[in-house]
């Protein structure tokens, strides 16, 4: 199985993945995340275009039976620290979470290792390898996912609240830094 890349929010409980063919349920609480509590989609709609609030999450990895969620204080947009990663960036996995391991090849991203308490890294878990020639592809399947997430959100703002949809999409896409070419 080649490496794969997901966006995934972060809902408490677990990761609601975001991208393509999103139910009206998973929208819902998508929007209840960004917004921070339950409120009826009017308000939440309302609510969101008044700030540029955004939704803890990021890059979850996965091959062969191998998974690395992202680790805490990601955001969203945070995708975008996978531009660079080829030439020598590093992306931002977040913290108390992922070790990245880089070497002429790619990078080596293990579960766990990293966290702020530990004075060395523990390398935990099986690790995801993303080679450098696969990152393109990877952040081009990210950017996939995510103009389907406004796709989505598109669908379900046309639902509760037909006036402001475009500017609730236009306004996600802002916020979680989608359409910028990558």
């Amino acid at each position: 199985m080649p490496v794969r890349a997901e966006i995934v929010a972060e809902d408490g409980s677990g990761w609601l993945r975001l991208g393509e063919g999103l139910s009206d349920e998973q929208v819902s609480r998508l929007v209840e995340l960004w917004v921070g509590e339950a409120a009826p989609p009017r308000e939440s709609v309302s609510r969101l275009l008044a700030c540029d609030r955004s939704v803890f999450g990021g890059v979850r990895l996965t091959d062969s039976g191998a998974r690395v969620d992202p680790g805490c204080c990601l955001l969203l947009e945070d995708w975008r620290t996978w531009v660079g990663v080829e030439n020598g960036g590093w992306p931002d996995v977040g913290h108390d979470g992922p070790w990245l391991e880089r070497d002429a090849y790619g990078l080596t991203i293990w579960p766990r290792g990293a966290e702020d308490w530990r004075s060395e890294a523990v390398r935990e878990g099986s690790p995801v390898r993303v080679l450098h020639s696969q990152v393109a592809e990877l952040r081009g399947s990210l950017q996939a996912d995510l103009l389907d997430l406004l796709d989505s959100l598109h669908r379900w703002a046309n639902t509760h609240c037909p006036d402001r949809a475009t500017d609730l999409v236009t306004h996600a896409d802002r916020v979680f830094a989608i359409s910028p070419p990558v």
